[in-house]
């Protein structure tokens, strides 16, 4: 079985800002307060001839050395959901001086995967055969937990008190997952440590965008939230911060957020160790049944009347309704009447592309359902209302765009579009807008999108065909990856 060449990034942000003898904290901070930060950022790739739904590492611990200055806590990664985006796992404080290693112990892998190989395959060291078409989770075999970085031009890393620094930890897939579905974090090009820039105050080290977290705590202009994967997160806002709470709050500002509401949130992460938000808006509300997920197969009816969603998070009701749901597949549904709307927030869709009806949906779709969980006369799930969210997409450049353009084309997609039913999805073409924001490219534009490079896009996926077996998504990021195989 061949690799995909794709690089993805697990980036470790550390702000440092320590006053002489600060000491370690025995938690994530809230709110910042101008001490030590780390945040943790990923991205994935998959092997070809399988779809990777869901691939999760934890980072246990990540010490710097000497002293066994730990900055991060045991954290949960999910790398599918970070091809073209960046995440925070962690935000600690740490003592000025000079380090010269980084030591990370990255444990208990597990992924979940379509077998769209043409057969049922056995990954090495399983107990179960996957069969054709079929959802599978393995527990892959690793070759050791431990990497150490400890070489130029990182080490050694001095820490001046006041200093701030940033450094950027990347995973190559293509490198760390094997033909045979273990995980080397050894092997050359696996794993990779660079320093950012350094910058001073309040300037931006790193955007952190689509952060999704469920409130805890509210203070003036400040709140606390937890990721799905448990990170604690303090976060500040400004009289710049965009609120959008649509109809559930229509003063749209800082007096919409509650506890145990669940948000999405682009951060800054500041050489101050501040996260500041520059726009919040509401996923869920407080009580109410959702949950998110991929849609992984359709309904044979046209439209379809249900279709199979790969659960990635849900709403703290939903969890207490369901515990087991996330990461599980389930068949949801659709309620008669039930309502479309696209969660774009402050991204303005392009013209001609709508989300209205049961014949929108998509395989590959990341969707967002308001749902009721019933038992009787047998176990079953309910839509309500059904939001389109993004979608997150890695292929090679097809076709580039034109001078001036603000489209190009994106094939050989994964293989889990490659046979969707009812239509198999042959390629993608990406719109791009004002909005957009390109990064790893060569101008930092559309005009660095080039043929033949390999891509990573995030954005809106729309049942919209401008040519057979190509349907169109409408994106807000475009990352460049490293072309695969070099």
């Amino acid at each position: 079985m061949r690799r995909l060449g794709a690089t993805w990034t697990i980036v470790i942000l550390v702000s440092i800002s320590c006053m002489p003898g600060c000491g370690k904290s025995q938690g994530p901070l809230v709110g910042g307060n101008g001490k030590a930060q780390i945040s943790l950022t990923i991205h994935d790739s998959p092997p070809v001839g399988i779809t990777v739904l869901s691939l999760q590492v934890t980072i246990k611990t990540a010490m710097l050395q000497p002293g066994n200055v730990s900055i991060t806590l045991p954290e949960t990664a999910e790398l599918t959901q970070l091809q073209s985006d960046t995440t925070i796992l962690s935000s600690l404080q740490i003592p000025s001086g000079t380090y010269t290693s980084l030591v990370l112990d990255i444990e208990n892998p597990s992924m979940t995967f379509i077998n769209n190989t043409g057969g049922p395959i056995t990954p090495p060291f399983q107990s179960q055969t996957c069969a054709i078409n079929a959802v599978c989770q393995i527990t892959p075999v690793t070759s050791g937990t431990t990497v150490t970085f400890s070489t130029a031009p990182v080490f050694p890393l001095v820490l001046a008190p006041n200093a701030e620094a940033g450094l950027e930890l990347e995973f190559n897939l293509a490198d760390l997952v094997q033909g045979d579905f273990s995980l080397n974090y050894f092997t050359t090009g696996a794993l990779s440590l660079t320093q950012l820039a350094s910058v001073q105050g309040a300037a931006e080290i790193r955007r952190l965008r689509h952060v999704v977290g469920t409130v805890k705590l509210v203070q003036a202009n400040f709140f606390s939230f937890t990721t799905p994967t448990g990170v604690l997160m303090g976060i500040n806002t400004d009289a710049n911060t965009a609120f959008s709470f649509g109809a559930g709050c229509l003063a749209n500002n800082f007096s919409c957020v509650k506890a145990n509401q669940v948000l999405e949130v682009d951060i800054s992460l500041e050489g101050n160790g501040t996260l500041l938000a520059k726009e919040v808006d509401l996923e869920t509300d407080v009580n109410v049944d959702e949950i998110s997920g991929l849609v992984v197969v359709l309904g044979a009816t046209t439209p379809p009347t249900n279709f199979q969603m790969l659960v990635r998070q849900a709403s703290p009701a939903a969890l207490t309704a369901s515990p087991a749901v996330v990461g599980s597949v389930v068949t949801l549904t659709i309620g008669t009447p039930t309502i479309f709307t696209v969660d774009n927030h402050s991204f303005t869709l392009p013209a001609g592309l709508t989300f209205t009806s049961a014949a929108s949906l998509l395989v590959g779709q990341e969707l967002l359902s308001d749902v009721a969980f019933t038992q009787v006369p047998s176990p079953a799930i309910t839509t309500s209302t059904i939001a389109l969210r993004r979608s997150q997409v890695t292929a090679l450049v097809f076709t580039a765009p034109a001078v001036g353009g603000t489209s190009f084309v994106l094939s050989p997609l994964p293989s889990l579009f490659q046979t969707a039913l009812p239509t198999n999805i042959t390629s993608l073409k990406v719109e791009t807008t004002v909005q957009t924001n390109f990064e790893n490219l060569t101008p930092d534009t559309i005009a660095g999108v080039t043929v033949g490079e390999n891509i990573s896009v995030g954005g809106f996926l729309f049942n919209t065909q401008p040519a057979p077996g190509t349907f169109t998504i409408a994106v807000d990021a475009v990352r460049g990856q490293p072309i695969p195989g070099q």
